[in-house]
């Protein structure tokens, strides 16, 4: 059970590494084919049809890299002797979870009704077939699910490699996850 949640303890670190990039890899070339870009950890948004690839690439990097400096700076507040590839993997790894989202959100039973659920938005209409809402609902469950898996992922790689222990830094971890999160779909 620890190495389902931990599985950074259990791999060297260039095999999580490469694990990491390639994950990284396959989750954008997804959310490219499906019209989405990372805009943050954990979130996707649509690309504009003017933004050139190169541009999403860039941005997409930019997730990544400014996470990366967030953490490793609080990595070695809490610890000195914090590695950046220590940081790098759980960032990196926590990311698989964006393939399955992605791919789920693409069977045409969900992605119709969530093109209903819009339609009914747009149209400013409560019409909404029980069907449908209970499809979107146990979509919401599972995407909380796997999201929360990718965290759990995530805040576990951290702690292994920091050593971090106090509640007052995992309070600061869970702000600093929350903000970045919230800020990176801003910018």
């Amino acid at each position: 059970m620890k190495t389902i949640f931990n599985p950074l303890l259990k791999f060297d670190d260039k095999t999580l590494l490469i694990t990491g990039i390639v994950s990284v890899i396959v989750v954008f070339l997804t959310a490219y084919y499906f019209g989405l870009q990372t805009d943050s950890l954990f979130h996707f948004a649509l690309i504009d049809s003017e933004d050139s690839l190169t541009k999403i690439i860039l941005s997409t990097l930019m997730v990544y890299a400014i996470n990366v400096a967030v953490f490793f700076i609080f990595g070695k507040i809490i610890n000195r002797k914090t590695r950046l590839i220590d940081i790098v993997n759980p960032i990196l790894i926590s990311q698989i979870t964006g393939i399955f989202l992605l791919i789920i959100a693409e069977i045409p039973i969900i992605s119709e009704s969530q093109e209903q659920i819009m339609t009914s938005v747009k149209n400013q209409s409560l019409e909404i077939e029980p069907l449908v809402l209970l499809i979107i609902t146990m979509y919401a469950f599972f995407s909380l699910a796997v999201s929360a898996y990718g965290i759990a992922i995530l805040y576990n790689g951290f702690k292994t490699a920091t050593n971090m222990k106090n509640w007052r830094h995992i309070v600061i971890f869970a702000l600093l996850l929350l903000t970045l999160m919230i800020t990176m779909q801003i910018l």
